[in-house]
């Protein structure tokens, strides 16, 4: 999910960054020419940022130092993510008895006493249980075993007397999220996961701002909103403060992942996206762990809260992004930064030399963007006229269909581990487990079969998964456990390749305001899952996850007859080159295709400049 924004948005924010400079004419760069005139004629050769790095080590002990501190610090922020699996878990619970009634849970009538006030009722799957919501209205004083068959069961009502949680460590026991209030619980869910959309303020803080100052505050405001969170006086301020959470871990994930991929040359940035994949899963298979070890939900909280003091240090020591120093014109940041990252590295270079370089490749790009900016190119600017076309409009709502249906299934999966069977805290650390191998196919699956046929067969296999599942609860619980992991890596799989899908069929000048629209409608997809799984509740709770186990299903066969194969292909830079590609292979699997070496070569040199 949250894999959502890094891997969108977040490709959008970081190469735009060659895109944004305040440099106002080459002149402006060249007065580095005066500084030293013994560098006269080299000051004016240009020095694009690839070509910083590598004259000041961009694989170095100073980029080990900063990845590795990133990655500890999101470390915390990944565990989080997963709250809602057992802060938010129903434990069993009924109505509580009448004030009236003195009989503890060890009394021998205790049973006896139940069945007289509360009913049983056959589930979805025709097993008998007693009722969570229910009791009878006529109860009288002094049941015991041999009158309570006495009793006027005619008539139910809602519980009257509160609720009896047998076990009351959760948020949603605590402030009775339960029964007839259960849309509290949908809508304290779908509130936080509108922090999701908080990536729209990713762009312009960390430009604006720089990346450290951005991350640092955010961090911080994560660790005390989690604090103020364990510390909720009732359910407004408890989703108030969950909100804060949300919104502060969404861009300081995003920031964290901009500020590491800025430090390091362009043929490390793959594996250290991967890293941070990484950490997440790992954040993710920990959840369970601390849940397990502190089950209160107030503490499980305040554990990480307080955590949150081991990492001032690594909060003082993290560095700007170079790159953003540079591209902001912050000579003396820039000069000190690149000093120290020569340094650690082992490198003796001229920083001032560099500096006054790079300013003058960027005013000569800035000078190139501009004059390519043609009237024609301006009219592919807007998104809106782009899906007035037809082709294009299709290609549209199916890539943002596809994107709600992959939020939805990941989310019911990951927030409802024990909805349909098990243990959650096994079912959290397994479906942790499953996002694992999702990189790996993410990889592999688009080299083998493509683009489109690859997120085809995924989006189908996780469909089929979510919607057969809730079917077998009763026949087999662990064949229900074994599909709905295929599912979480199916669908985290699909992650990972419709990222590629949105910037791949979308020109250069709507591209990021394509990926905008589809994190839109993955968000929107997120703040609906929670209201599906409330209608699901009960008698019906096959119901979620068939209806977006169809979506998917319906976005997998859609994707084969109406989106085109992107692999092989340059990116288009007009909406001319994404209509003339027309490769649609529908079911014909095995047709195969090769890329030729001026197409490798002109793929290879879209990506480099496009990240």
């Amino acid at each position: 999910m949250f894999l959502e924004l890094t891997c969108g948005d977040l490709n959008f924010v970081v190469s735009m960054q060659s895109c944004v400079t305040r440099c106002d004419s080459v002149g402006d760069a060249s007065r580095y020419y005066h500084e030293d005139k013994s560098t006269h004629d080299e000051s004016l050769i240009s020095m694009d940022f690839e070509e910083v790095l590598t004259a000041v080590g961009s694989t170095g002990a100073f980029q080990k130092k900063n990845v590795t501190i990133m990655l500890l610090l999101l470390f915390p922020s990944m565990i989080l993510e997963m709250r809602y699996a057992f802060i938010h878990y129903n434990s069993s619970f009924h109505c509580a008895l009448p004030p009236w009634i003195n009989v503890s849970g060890n009394d021998e009538n205790y049973a006896a006493v139940l069945n007289a006030t509360i009913p049983w009722k056959s589930d979805s799957y025709g097993v008998p249980r007693r009722s969570r919501c229910k009791m009878y209205e006529n109860i009288i004083n002094n049941i015991t075993m041999h009158d309570q068959d006495g009793c006027n069961r005619s008539a139910e009502v809602s519980c009257r007397f509160g609720y009896h949680f047998d076990d009351p460590n959760y948020a949603t026991t605590e402030f009775e999220m339960v029964c007839g209030d259960s849309w509290r619980e949908a809508v304290a869910v779908a509130i936080t996961m509108t922090g999701m959309t908080s990536a729209v303020l990713l762009g312009y803080l960390s430009d604006r701002y720089g990346r450290k100052p951005v991350f640092v505050f955010f961090k911080v405001l994560h660790f005390l909103s989690t604090g103020f969170a364990s510390l909720s006086w009732n359910y407004v301020s408890y989703v108030v403060f969950s909100i804060f959470i949300e919104v502060s871990a969404m861009i300081n994930y995003g920031v964290g992942f901009i500020l590491t991929t800025e430090t390091v040359g362009i043929k490390y940035r793959l594996p250290v996206g991967a890293a941070v994949f990484t950490t997440y899963s790992l954040g993710y298979i920990t959840s369970p762990l601390i849940s397990y070890l502190v089950p209160n939900w107030r503490w499980f909280l305040r554990v990480i809260s307080i955590a949150g003091v081991i990492y001032i240090p690594f909060l003082w020591y993290l560095p700007e992004s170079l790159r953003w120093c540079l591209v902001s014109k912050k000579e003396k940041k820039s000069k000190i930064l690149l000093n120290r990252i020569a340094s650690d590295n082992g490198k003796n270079v001229d920083v001032h030399v560099i500096y006054g370089r790079f300013q003058v490749f960027q005013a000569s790009n800035e000078k190139e963007r501009v004059q390519s900016y043609d009237a024609k190119s301006k009219k592919e600017t807007s998104y809106l006229s782009q899906c007035g076309v037809p082709t294009m409009r299709v290609r549209y709502i199916i890539i943002c269909m596809s994107w709600l249906a992959a939020n939805m299934i990941y989310f019911a999966i990951s927030l409802y581990p024990a909805y349909l069977s098990g243990d959650r805290h096994l079912n959290v650390l397994f479906t942790g487990l499953a996002e694992l191998p999702a990189g790996f196919l993410a990889y592999n699956l688009p080299r083998m079969l493509g683009r489109i046929r690859a997120a085809s067969m995924v989006y189908i296999v996780a469909g089929t998964c979510s919607a057969t599942a809730p079917f077998l609860k009763k026949v087999n619980p662990v064949v229900v456990k074994v599909l709905l992991l295929i599912g979480k890596m199916a669908i985290s799989t699909a992650f990972g390749l419709i990222y590629v899908i949105t910037s791949e069929i979308s020109p250069t000048l709507v591209r990021s305001t394509s990926a905008g629209v589809a994190s839109l409608c993955a968000s929107i997809g997120g703040m609906i899952m929670p209201f599906l799984m409330l209608a699901g509740n009960g008698r019906y709770d096959a119901v979620p996850y068939l209806t977006m186990g169809i979506c998917a299903v319906a976005s997998g066969i859609l994707y084969l007859f109406c989106v085109p194969e992107t692999r092989g292909l340059p990116l288009p830079d007009s909406l001319e080159n994404a209509l003339n590609n027309k490769r649609i292979y529908g079911w014909n699997l095995l047709r195969k295709f090769k890329d030729s070496d001026a197409v490798n070569d002109a793929i290879a040199g879209k990506s480099e400049t496009s990240f």
